[in-house]
């Protein structure tokens, strides 16, 4: 799964939920209130030779909303994601937090995804292995 399936399952699921407000991702941005999607932050931790942790970090902005209005967005944000999982089994939310907008900008609400990632190692100069091939009597385990 690539960074940019997680966007694109975010995106889908704020077309889904809230299909009257757009999504801002370049160019002019809209008169009304909006969402903006961006990548955060990625960590990768090393759990054995070959195996990571990831956790990719996304925010979604709700931008040019009064206050009120954007505070009932945090939790409306929460339940279409956890809706959209369920139909979406493959994307797992770690961890949801929202954080109030500063001067200027909207609240952020961040969602984590946790991945696990399976590298496999090959000697300096080697070609990738090729599919192998049974003999008679092998079984596969």
């Amino acid at each position: 799964m690539t960074v940019q399936q997680l966007r694109e399952n975010i995106v889908a699921a704020l077309e889904e939920f809230y299909p009257d407000v757009p999504i801002h991702v370049d160019g002019d941005k809209p008169q009304t209130a909006y969402f903006r999607v961006e990548l955060l932050s990625s960590t990768y931790d090393r759990q054995r030779e070959g195996k990571y942790m990831a956790v990719y970090r996304y925010g979604i902005r709700y931008e040019q909303a009064g206050l009120l209005k954007s505070e009932e967005m945090a939790d409306g944000l929460c339940e279409a994601l956890a809706l959209w999982e369920r139909g979406h089994p493959s994307f797992r939310v770690m961890r949801q937090a929202w954080e109030a907008g500063a001067e200027g900008t909207g609240p952020l609400f961040t969602v984590d995804y946790m991945l696990y990632l399976h590298r496999e190692q090959q000697p300096p100069g080697a070609e990738a292995p090729m599919m192998g091939q049974l003999k008679e009597g092998e079984r596969l385990k």
